[in-house]
Parts: structure tokens; C-alpha cells; sequence
């Protein structure tokens, strides 16, 4: 078995698992989130400048918290699109002899460990996990896009604070999310910047 089938039966396994908690009376919360994805390493600007400019990203959860411990877990699907930066497209236009363009589009589904340290009502938490992405490459010009995509293992770890209202429960967090490289693509990685809003949970 691959490691990515291996990684898609973890998220479906988690998805079992998450009814499964529900059922047992720990209360999940629903959230979603936005920002800004800025790519860093090679995916921001190889030793050439070509790189990827930042942009934004969407994010929908479902956590659990156990009852006792400060010990949680998250299943997030997200999705960031970025545009190549200048460099990038003036290389591309260079090569193909005409104005070209590129994108990326990353959908993504993990399954992640938080760690929430206790607090009144502004929570401090770590967030670390393993999932999977859908990576599209779209190379455009004026007569034609073609497009190259593969699902990819990636991980993620970053932090994060919580506000507790009344019925739900703001959140303000950054990762450093890592997805294996596409083939002729260099590996992708990323900060993703995120606030959202979580509701129900106790």
C-alpha cells in the first residue's frame, strides 16, 4: 500500500473516530477560518527569484477536546490558491515566447494533535499533525492552460490562542505546513495564517 492510501485511510479512520467521541459525550466544535498562505523556501523564491506570491486560504474543522486532559484532536480540510510572482512569469514567458502565467491550488485534508494550555479566558495551544494534499500546477498563456496535479503526504506544527465567548470561541493561529514535492515541482511549503470562529464544544 502507498503512503498516500495509507494517509487517506488515517483521515478516514479519524472521521469514524470523531462520531464515534461524539457519541460518548464529548461535544465537537465546528469552526471556520480564513487568511493569508505566504509561501517560504523554494516555493516563495528559488536561488533564481522564481517563486509563488502570497495569497489566501479557507479552513472548515471539526475539534474534540477530551474532558480531563488539555489533549485534543482536529480534522481541518483547507484550500489556498497562489499566483507566481514576477520573476517567475517573466521566465516562463521567456521559455514559451509568450506572456505566461502559473498557479498553484492546494486542497488539503489532516488530522492533528492540539495541546491547550490552561487559562481564564485567552488559551495559548500547539497544533502538530499528518495529512494529505491535492496539489494542481496550471501553466497558462493567452491560448492554452495545462495543468499537472498529485495527492501528496505532508505534516504540519504551529500554534495558536483561543478567545472564549459567550457560545463560541474566536482563534487567531499560524502553522508551517510542509507538502512532498510534485514531480519537476519543488517541495511546497508554507505559512498559512488563519482567524476563525468555533461553535458548540463545552
Amino acid at each position: 500500500m502507498s503512503s498516500s492510501s495509507r494517509a487517506a485511510r488515517a483521515v478516514a479512520v479519524a472521521c469514524f473516530a470523531a462520531v464515534s467521541v461524539a457519541a460518548q459525550g464529548i461535544h465537537p466544535q465546528f469552526g471556520l477560518g480564513g487568511g493569508l498562505t505566504a509561501p517560504v523556501g523554494d516555493y516563495h523564491a528559488t536561488a533564481g527569484g522564481q517563486g509563488f506570491n502570497t495569497a489566501w486560504h479557507g479552513l472548515a474543522l471539526l475539534a474534540f477536546k477530551l474532558p480531563v486532559f488539555p489533549l485534543g484532536f482536529r480534522i481541518d480540510v483547507s484550500y489556498a490558491a497562489n499566483s507566481a510572482n514576477d520573476r517567475l512569469k517573466d521566465t516562463l514567458s521567456s521559455a514559451l515566447g509568450q506572456p505566461t502565467d502559473e498557479k498553484t491550488k492546494l486542497a488539503g485534508a489532516s488530522i492533528n494533535l492540539t495541546y491547550q494550555a490552561a487559562a481564564a479566558r485567552l488559551k495559548p495551544y500547539a497544533i502538530a499533525g499528518v495529512g494529505l494534499y491535492h496539489t494542481t500546477i496550471s501553466i497558462s498563456t493567452s491560448e492554452s492552460t495545462a495543468d499537472r496535479a498529485a495527492t501528496k503526504l505532508a505534516w504540519n506544527v504551529g500554534g495558536g490562542v483561543a478567545l472564549a465567548l459567550r457560545g463560541v470561541t474566536l482563534f487567531f493561529e499560524t502553522r508551517y505546513v510542509n507538502v512532498a514535492a510534485v514531480s519537476g515541482f519543488p517541495r511546497t511549503t508554507f505559512l498559512p495564517f488563519t482567524t476563525g470562529i468555533r461553535f458548540g464544544g463545552r
